[in-house]
């Protein structure tokens, strides 16, 4: 359903529970300066991603900075995770749409104020098409919004709109 093999998480969550040493998974990534504040970022065996700032950050705009991959990981993971609940309620999806938003106090960043300088009032808007109810959508989204690994890392509260 919704081209996600339950039975392949199936198999993964009984794997877990037999062995829960199998639940810790490692992961990383590795950045290399490329010059100014550009930087090539490596995943796996993926194509190299280019973090850079915008110009009056310093920057030369050639690739999203990493508080845009931050927080388009985010609206990524809670979207995953979304999904998956969805799917394992037997809910269809036809469409899902993610538009996240946060603020930067670029003073903070820029040593000008002391303060937060994480991202700010972070926002996530969830549009879904689907043949679930509204109730069970706004119960699935909440419960994304706590099992979501990456929003859990933030620690930050995020509040949720959904769009219909």
């Amino acid at each position: 359903m919704n081209n996600i093999s339950l039975e392949v998480l199936q198999q993964t969550a009984m794997g877990i529970q037999n062995d829960p040493s199998l639940g810790m998974t490692k992961w990383s990534a590795q950045v290399n300066w490329k010059d100014g504040v550009q930087n090539n970022l490596a995943i796996r065996n993926f194509p190299v991603l280019t973090t850079d700032e915008p110009a009056p950050l310093g920057g030369t705009d050639k690739g999203p900075n990493p508080v845009e991959y931050l927080i388009g990981a985010a609206a990524s993971c809670f979207a995953i995770t979304f999904e998956v609940i969805a799917t394992q309620k037997g809910i269809t999806l036809s469409q899902v749409e993610i538009t996240i938003e946060a603020n930067l106090n670029a003073a903070v960043f820029l040593g000008i104020e002391e303060g937060d300088g994480g991202i700010l009032n972070p926002i996530i808007h969830l549009n879904v098409d689907t043949d679930g109810t509204k109730e069970q959508i706004q119960e699935i989204a909440e419960i994304a919004l706590t099992k979501s690994p990456v929003l859990a890392s933030l620690k930050k509260d995020i509040r949720l709109k959904i769009i219909n």
